[in-house]
């Protein structure tokens, strides 16, 4: 009896995990929840550890370290400095916590029924919004989406899960067919009505990932050839018209389609164009950090609490800001941070996680559990680019992760069980 209240409470932490970071404003009490979580399991005497979850664990501890180190060498406030430690830790905290939690519970199938119930009651909401926004069709797709909400990855990857529990049995979170294509026709809609171009690029690369046609493979090869030739079919329709920066509706979103390669890489913008500076914000804030990059620092980097001198005080706040501590583009942030030898270590954490589909090999294949794996890596290789990645401030897939890497565990040791018997 007690086992099954202590199994109650574990998903109760899991569906509060994936509320937080989507509905708290506030980081430093976010991180505290995640602290004071982290320190439960930790006393936990029965919980147990694979090496699998150790070697993705120790990557971004290693990151944490060098961070620190780099900071010895400078003076900097200690709030700045124990921002970035919090920052850097909340990916740690997370992947720990989806690893205890789901590890504890033993309903297999429990972690993609808290994303999908829980991506049904955000679908619901953003609907409600959406439909009960008085201007809706009198604004443009920026407005809506400043009111509506700009995107919900609870909302994502519940989409997937439903999708390939078409395919896969033992991830089926309904008892028929009919409950689950509507549940997908709501959690489609919604997904629509964010105009998100990372949500868009984030649910293809999961279910391509996630269905096995990333792994090198002739059929694979096929796969991402097609994707790639509709890709560039869509871009070079895109630059054959003129689409107006201001214009409403779908042609917003179209425009931010096509300056979306050179809003990362093409940072050569007036400053007093102020239309021209927020296209390609992202690339601007990465050529500042480059730019302020000297000797040693491109191998250890700035160190946690150094900031980014933007050259003028951007509207980023009430007040404005010059001095920023995080970036967009996660890759430059880590450099800028931790320097080259953090970046590597960051990569071969993003590296660790893709070859699972490769290496990591279950006689289960009821659920496509180390594809899901490397479809997080693949994702976040994308995302690290535009919205930090792990970094991201409401970022849930480390959470989704280490659920992923207790799943595998758990299913090898069934396996292994199986065997002897």
């Amino acid at each position: 009896m007690i086992k099954d209240i202590d199994g109650h409470i574990y998903k109760f932490f899991f569906l509060v995990l994936l509320l937080i970071p989507l509905q708290i404003v506030s980081f430093e009490f976010t991180f505290a929840i995640l602290f004071i979580l982290t320190i439960f399991f930790l006393n936990k005497r029965n919980q147990k550890i694979s090496g699998d979850f150790i070697t993705s664990f120790l990557f971004l501890i290693i990151l944490i370290i060098i961070g620190l180190f780099s900071t010895f060498f400078y003076k900097y406030h200690y709030w700045d400095i124990g921002k970035d430690l919090a920052y850097f830790s909340k990916p740690v905290l997370l992947l720990f916590l989806g690893y205890a939690i789901i590890h504890s519970i033993k309903d297999n199938t429990f972690l993609f029924k808290a994303f999908v119930y829980m991506g049904i009651t955000f679908a619901f909401l953003h609907l409600f919004k959406v439909i009960s926004y008085a201007y809706l069709f009198g604004s443009s797709i920026n407005t809506i989406r400043n009111v509506t909400g700009l995107s919900n990855h609870v909302e994502l990857l519940a989409l997937v899960f439903l999708i390939l529990s078409l395919k896969y049995q033992k991830m089926s979170i309904f008892g028929n067919k009919k409950t689950t294509y509507a549940v997908l026709s709501l959690l489609i809609i919604s997904f629509f009505l964010y105009f998100s171009r990372t949500m868009w690029v984030a649910v293809f690369l999961l279910l391509l990932t996630a269905s096995g046609y990333t792994k090198i493979s002739l059929k694979a090869i096929k796969y991402i050839g097609v994707a790639i030739l509709l890709i560039a079919s869509f871009y070079i329709y895109l630059f054959s018209i003129e689409i107006p920066r201001d214009q409403p509706g779908v042609s917003a979103f179209l425009y931010k389609m096509k300056i979306a390669p050179e809003e990362i890489f093409m940072p050569k913008v007036d400053l007093e164009n102020h239309a021209a500076l927020w296209d390609h914000w992202r690339a601007y804030e990465a050529k500042m950090a480059f730019d302020q990059m000297e000797n040693h620092q491109h191998l250890i980097g700035r160190g946690f609490g150094s900031l980014v001198d933007l050259q003028f005080v951007a509207p980023l706040n009430d007040v404005g800001m010059r001095y920023i501590s995080h970036l967009h583009n996660g890759y430059a942030m880590i450099y800028y941070k931790t320097g080259i030898i953090g970046l590597l270590f960051y990569l071969l954490f993003l590296l660790n996680l893709y070859l699972f589909t490769f290496y990591k090999k279950l006689k289960n294949k009821d659920i496509p559990i180390t594809n899901l794996i490397a479809a997080i890596g693949i994702y976040l290789v994308f995302s690290t680019l535009i919205i930090t990645g792990a970094y991201n401030l409401s970022d849930i897939y480390l959470l989704a992760l280490g659920g992923f890497l207790a799943l595998y565990n758990k299913l090898k040791l069934q396996s292994r069980i199986e065997k002897i018997e």
